[in-house]
């Protein structure tokens, strides 16, 4: 098999290419017994990462701590099977969620500390007292909450330690590149955490953070209004641990937080412009030329993002004396989003206002009863209940690049009212904007669910697993759009509508694993993943439906866990091959002038992931990672052509193509991460270390439809840190991130105003200009980190 060899050769040529590069995910290695064991959360439970049926990359906190990496977006640089796309979302195994839609749910799933987060809303935090990231590829919907079809990412964070006064302190203060900036952007992230013990049998452990980043893009708009390019971040969380004897535990969590600010969010420049751009004069008259070498950006509108997140998590749980432990996990999440970022990116109003307020909340149940790991019937099942509210607004509004008079007045009125003698007649309804829509809904979301999964020891080293969950799903929409007046209306009608739609789904895993020796496990499965129902937030007429159906996925995987020379090699691999039916997608309708989200498609997705970690001397540790994929379009008849694209029977009346064979977006066939830490032999209290690393990826597209400037080519991304740790819990390191200064885009469109131009007589005039979104981590970072345990 093609991949088996290129996979081959890759692991090859790491340890043959590089013999001290990388830090293992484990974190450093132990000097007597080489690379450490991991111990990971995939299944709901503590166990050895080489004893999981299952593919899952593991991030310890050393590795966080080393490669200062702070959120989840910097997790891809060590988790190649991980991409992230337009507004920081995410696909695993090149399946993710193509749409700008709050009403359909993510296909990567987000779980912090046992708890589903359903919305990409309630994520984005940074990193603070974190234990462990895992990036669990395929379905994973059996045991962590509602709709995980393609993958889940699971972070863990501290708990309070009921023996010991504890406080960590870690600051970081970073420097960016900023091509055609005129001064530096500048970081910085504070972290304090304090454990408290309470008592013989309680502890408390408080977390607090500040961060702030500067833009890395320049801006050269109009500051008239609210204006803030900048990030900024509190957050503060409680954890209570209350552990009396007798097999009881309580455990309380609390947080708050708030962003402000759009750098790394909204940091969207022109990348490139069609001869005939309606944003050509504009840009000029800023000085913007396009390019992917821009960094310049503008606005008079308003750009500003405003989000307060929060909640509050409670698990009680009973161990009894026969092993089996009862708990149960209630949790209320919450976010409030209010922001406005000017949707034309110049300094004049084409489409000055794109406004949203949103507010969000969630509460979640979960009765779980688990039996013992050491009996020959292990496992664990339970119930599971979900509720959630979202309620939203939105508007974009704009002149079209029109003087202010085209927002009123005759002819550019919704309205007429002959007036004897009057020349011109005189509107009888003016208009909010020249350009523009409106659509606020509420959307309720119940779910219901049974689940369980099993293992069976037919013998000490064979284990068969099955499991299976029962999700029943019920959504309400009440959707009111274009409710303002408009000259050009870039959505659907004027309407209010009300529907309804429910969904029952089984989910189900068999799958067996086999110890072949005390170091090396095979395992193999098949089971079927799941992804609820949703709804379209824009309606194309007043009587269309607006339901989107499930997910489906069914996947086989199969693979084998090893170690040799007492663990200071660990050879790791997996094949799989998934498909998927009713795939939800977006495109963007040129003739309404808007996006809509269809199931139109079915996907494969297929490939092989390694990782080898390597502890060859005292000191030294290696760690590559590598995923080979294919994840393409099986069938897709409603693939939205892109402006002026001929290929596929695409013309200026055909605006749709079948994208069968075409690579899914943010999918790339290859990728690779290659990290080597090296600490040098302590001198007294005094230990120095050093490390290295190596991210490549193969070229892909951002867009579903491969329309040429998405398309990126293949980047190799290097990173480097050396410092030293003293016996007083003094940490100190310096650090560079993306030292070669690519400009890496986290995203790149299609520049909307331009694939839906019209000319003077109102005929469809598309044109073809691209826009690209610049993360923090899109050119070098140079940084300073320090830790203080104590």
């Amino acid at each position: 098999m093609k991949y088996s060899h290129l996979l081959l050769a890759s692991v090859a040529s790491f340890c043959a290419e590089l013999p001290a590069f990388a830090q293992s995910p484990s974190g450093p290695a132990d000097k007597a017994v080489g690379i450490p064991d991991i111990v990971v959360t995939a299944q709901r439970r503590s166990e050895s990462i080489q004893r999981v049926p299952v593919s899952v990359t593991a991030i310890a906190p050393e590795v966080l701590e080393n490669r200062r990496l702070n959120d989840l977006t910097q997790i891809t640089r060590v988790a190649p099977t991980l991409q992230t796309g337009l507004d920081n979302t995410f696909a695993i195994r090149g399946v993710g969620t193509t749409a700008f839609a709050g009403t359909i749910d993510s296909s990567v799933a987000l779980a912090i500390d046992d708890v589903n987060y359903a919305r990409p809303g309630l994520g984005g935090l940074s990193f603070n007292d974190v234990s462990g990231v895992e990036v669990l590829n395929g379905p994973q919907g059996l045991l962590f909450g509602k709709n995980a079809s393609a993958g889940l990412l699971n972070i863990s964070t501290v708990r309070p330690k009921i023996d010991r006064w504890e406080g960590i302190t870690d600051i970081e203060v970073s420097n960016r590149a900023t091509p055609g900036n005129d001064r530096a952007s500048w970081g910085f992230q504070g972290r304090q955490t304090i454990n408290v013990p309470v008592g013989e049998t309680s502890a408390l452990r408080l977390n607090g953070l500040y961060s702030y980043q500067d833009p890395v893009t320049r801006f050269v708009g109009t500051r008239g209004s609210r204006t803030e390019t900048n990030y900024e971040q509190y957050s503060l969380k409680a954890k209570y641990l209350y552990e009396p004897s007798g097999g009881l535990s309580l455990y309380l969590i609390g947080d708050y937080n708030e962003t402000h600010g759009v750098a790394g969010l909204y940091d969207s420049t022109y990348r490139q412009l069609d001869p005939q751009s309606i944003d050509r004069a504009p840009l000029a008259a800023s000085g913007i030329t396009a390019g992917p070498d821009n960094f310049q950006t503008a606005g008079e509108g308003g750009l500003w993002r405003d989000v307060k997140t929060g909640g509050a998590q409670g698990t009680i749980a009973y161990t009894l004396g026969s092993g089996i432990q009862i708990s149960d996990i209630a949790a209320w999440r919450f976010y409030d989003q209010d922001q406005n970022n000017d949707a034309d990116y110049t300094a004049s109003n084409g489409a000055s206002r794109n406004y949203t307020n949103a507010h969000y909340d969630q509460y979640s149940n979960e009765l779980r009863i688990a039996l013992p790991t050491q009996n020959r019937l292990s496992g664990q099942a339970g119930l599971y209940y979900f509720q959630s509210s979202l309620d939203t607004f939105n508007q974009i509004g704009g002149l079209n690049f029109l003087p202010a008079a085209a927002a009123r007045g005759y002819p550019f009125c919704v309205g007429v009212t002959p007036v004897t003698g009057a020349r011109p007649p005189v509107c009888s309804v003016n208009n909010d904007y020249f350009l523009g829509s409106d659509k606020r809904y509420t959307l309720d979301t119940k779910s219901y669910a049974a689940f369980g999964q099993l293992t069976f020891d037919i013998t000490d080293a064979l284990k068969a697993i099955a499991g299976g969950r029962v999700t029943r799903d019920e959504l309400d929409i009440h959707l009111a759009q274009g409710q303002a007046n408009y000259f050009t209306n870039l959505g659907g009608p004027r309407a209010t509508i009300d529907q309804s739609y429910g969904n029952t789904n089984f989910s189900w895993k068999a799958g067996a694993q086999y110890q072949f020796t005390p170091v090396i496990m095979a395992y193999g499965f098949y089971g079927r993943g799941y992804k609820g129902p949703g709804f379209n937030d824009t309606a194309p007429n007043a009587t269309a439906s607006l339901a989107i159906r499930p997910e489906i996925s069914n996947t086989a995987e199969i693979g084998l866990k090893s170690s040799f020379f007492n663990r200071k090699l660990v050879i790791n691999v997996s094949m799989f091959h998934s498909k998927f039916d009713d795939f939800q997608v977006q495109s963007f309708d040129t003739i309404l002038r808007a996006f809509f989200v269809q199931n139109a498609a079915k996907v494969t997705s297929k490939g092989i992931e390694a990782n080898v970690m390597l502890a060859p001397v005292r000191g030294l540790t290696i760690s590559a990672t590598a995923a080979v994929l294919s994840s393409k379009f099986d069938t897709f008849p409603g693939a939205q052509c892109y402006p002026t694209q001929t290929s596929f029977g695409c013309s200026a009346t055909v605006t749709t193509f079948n994208a069968s064979g075409s690579t899914l977006p943010v999918s790339p066939k290859f990728t690779n991460s290659v990290d080597v830490l090296y600490e040098f032999p302590p001198e007294g209290g005094f230990k120095p270390f050093v490390g290295a690393n190596w991210y490549h990826r193969s070229s892909f597209a951002y867009a579903l439809n491969r329309a040429p400037g998405t398309i990126v080519g293949a980047s190799d991304i290097f990173g480097a840190n050396i410092g030293f740790a003293l016996s007083s819990g003094v940490r100190m390191s310096l650090f560079c991130k993306n030292c070669t200064n690519q400009h890496i885009p986290s995203s790149i469109i299609t520049e909307p105003g331009d694939a839906a131009a019209r000319n003077a007589a109102g005929v469809a005039t598309p044109r073809l200009s691209y826009v690209q979104q610049l993360g923090r981590d899109s050119v070098r970072i140079v940084g300073i980190a320090s830790t203080f345990r104590f």
